[in-house]
């Protein structure tokens, strides 16, 4: 009987799916960068879009955090918010790369 109440258990369990949390960056992104990484406005890159993301990312990380913070082409510094900390920045560009990959 032990035995049955057990595999119902883990058959119970197995349904189940374990909560993932979220990105740290996805919080600032949405908050900030998603005006234009969502949309393309002003030739941003769209969060996602793998091509338009590749020849960035093989640029480096050291190279988006400096285009980040300091600005870009048409993106100003901070994706336009200053109260934004360097980390934060940081980890905005960690989130929109981690959807490119």
């Amino acid at each position: 009987m032990r035995i049955l109440i057990a595999a119902v258990a883990l058959l119970m369990l197995s349904g189940c799916k374990e909560e993932v949390a979220p990105h740290p960056g996805q919080a600032i992104w949405e908050g900030t960068c998603k005006v234009c990484h969502g949309t393309g406005l002003a030739g941003a890159p769209i969060i996602g879009n793998q091509k338009a993301w590749a020849p960035r990312i093989a640029r480096g990380k050291d190279s988006l955090y400096g285009h980040a913070l300091k600005g870009w082409g048409d993106m100003p510094a901070r994706g336009g918010n200053p109260d934004l900390s360097d980390d934060d920045v940081k980890l905005a560009v960690d989130y929109m790369v981690s959807q490119a990959q």
